[in-house]
């Protein structure tokens, strides 16, 4: 497979010119082990797992925006739930739980700073364009909250581009954005409307590419799907991509870099 590759640098040990931030779905933890097989400084999903682009672009923001705020915490049979970041976001007390997020912030604006003089990449990973609502406002995860709280929507094209066109202006500009699919199939809900809602974050990246230079689209779901296409590249339940398929992808993945060995 071709690519259009990012041309940054060669990889050089210790002194490789990339520094990655991921978030997204379960999916991106794979490029953390591959930056970590390469040397490669990263830091991945500070909130947590997000797996539809709405949250994805939220927590973007509340890294990159001084003025943007998460969602105020859900107070539930007393415990605070931060519905913008994972099921572990979570407590009794809610200035903890803005404490603890806040640290997290801080941890990944200093980890970006310590590496100033790389380039930085930001990997992320879209996988369902399904998501809960709740009070009028798309939320990262439901916290096993009551069904009755929340509303499933799939989100539509137009929506998700006009949110991400208030996103992508607060990401550094010198920045490469690299978009992926997840590989992993979101079946809950069905296969159809797995397939729906993968189509709805091809063409919202096919058009969100158009919005900003160094942007770039890595096939992780074309190379699971229709070149290793065999279901013993899944688990045993056909949803997730086995550990060795991820290695694949990964090897695909170095070549899209174009990292050389020194």
């Amino acid at each position: 497979m071709k690519y259009k590759q990012i041309e940054v640098g060669n990889l050089k040990g210790s002194d490789s010119p990339f520094t990655f931030l991921g978030i997204g779905s379960c999916f991106v933890q794979h490029f953390e082990g591959f930056a970590q097989q390469n040397q490669l400084p990263m830091y991945c999903n500070p909130l947590g797992t997000s797996f539809n682009p709405i949250s994805i672009g939220r927590q973007l923001q509340w890294l990159f925006s001084n003025n943007f705020s998460l969602l105020p915490p859900v107070d539930f049979q007393g415990i605070y739930h931060q519905l913008d970041a994972a099921n572990k976001f979570q407590n009794s007390d809610s200035a903890v739980l803005l404490s603890t997020t806040e640290a997290i912030r801080t941890d990944v604006l200093n980890f970006l700073d310590s590496h100033e003089d790389y380039h930085k990449v930001l990997v992320l990973s879209l996988g369902t364009a399904h998501a809960w609502i709740y009070e009028d406002q798309v939320i990262n995860n439901c916290h096993k909250l009551p069904n009755n709280f929340f509303e499933r929507q799939l989100l539509s094209i137009e929506y998700i581009i006009d949110y991400w066109t208030k996103v992508l202006p607060i990401i550094p500009e010198d920045w490469t954005i690299i978009y992926t699919v997840s590989a992993v199939k979101y079946t809950k809900l069905g296969w159809h409307e797995n397939t729906l809602s993968k189509s709805v974050l091809h063409l919202v990246i096919e058009q969100l590419l158009t919005l900003r230079n160094n942007s770039y689209y890595f096939p992780s779901f074309e190379i699971v799907t229709d070149i290793l296409r065999d279901y013993s590249y899944y688990n045993e339940k056909g949803t997730h991509p086995t550990d060795q398929t991820a290695v694949i992808v990964m090897e695909h993945f170095k070549t899209f870099l174009d990292l050389k060995s020194s």
